[in-house]
């Protein structure tokens, strides 16, 4: 998507309850920071328009939907992400999963909640990129980037950074907390990046938001985010 996920002007979604993807190059943070005062911040709030459908199929399994604009923009990028996670927090599978990884948490307890969801997905979840560039049929060479549903990605057990958003915004969304995605730029005039989900704690009358960055290169830590010069946060 991003650069773990670099912005190309293809998307295609592949869906059982929904895949999605975009041209990829594989990114990795070699810094960690905690996430307060990361540079340039900004709050996009709302939902937006997917880019425009030019095909679709299905094996009789699986719906694939490939989507295209020119030099597609975030928003369209981020439009296909929220209807993942809509689609993915309809599924009583993954409300199912996100109890079940709770289970040990108290009451209201949000904090401990989406610690609980980072690890289990920290453990199960191995950074994988998309599909690396390849000759279409109509000459041009181009990475697929994948957006997978929710419940897709935990169970193939792979999957880059706007896949683990998905999966830890719907079982962070599916019992009550407050997720939204974090697209950020190394510096504040590049190219958006990298994307990653954040919860607003405390559950109940969110006043912070704690990063829960699963992808990052050599970290297994809740909490911590990579510096950035450019911050934008989306609604989930």
């Amino acid at each position: 998507m991003l650069d773990c996920d670099q912005m190309a002007s293809l998307l295609k979604i592949s869906g059982w309850l929904g895949v999605g993807l975009l041209a990829t190059g594989v990114f990795l943070y070699w810094r960690e920071k905690k996430l307060q005062g990361l540079g340039g911040h900004r709050y996009m709030a709302g939902r937006f328009a997917e880019a425009p459908v030019i095909d679709s199929y299905s094996d009789g399994n699986m719906q694939t939907v490939l989507r295209a604009s020119p030099n597609m923009p975030i928003q369209q990028r981020i439009a296909s992400i929220q209807r993942m996670v809509e689609k993915s927090v309809q599924d009583p599978e993954m409300r199912k999963l996100a109890g079940s990884l709770t289970r040990h948490c108290g009451d209201r307890d949000g904090m401990c909640e989406a610690k609980a969801i980072y690890k289990a997905v920290k453990k199960r979840v191995r950074y994988v990129g998309d599909i690396a560039p390849i000759k279409m049929s109509n000459g041009d060479v181009e990475g697929i980037d994948l957006y997978q549903s929710a419940r897709r990605t935990w169970e193939m057990g792979i999957g880059d950074c706007d896949d683990q958003t998905i999966l830890i915004e719907t079982l962070l969304s599916s019992i009550g907390i407050t997720a939204r995605s974090r697209v950020t730029a190394e510096e504040a005039t590049a190219d958006d990046g990298h994307i990653y989900p954040i919860a607003l704690l405390p559950k109940f009358s969110p006043s912070y938001a704690v990063a829960l960055d699963t992808t990052l290169l050599g970290s297994n830590k809740f909490g911590v985010e990579a510096p950035a010069g450019r911050i934008t946060d989306f609604d989930a």
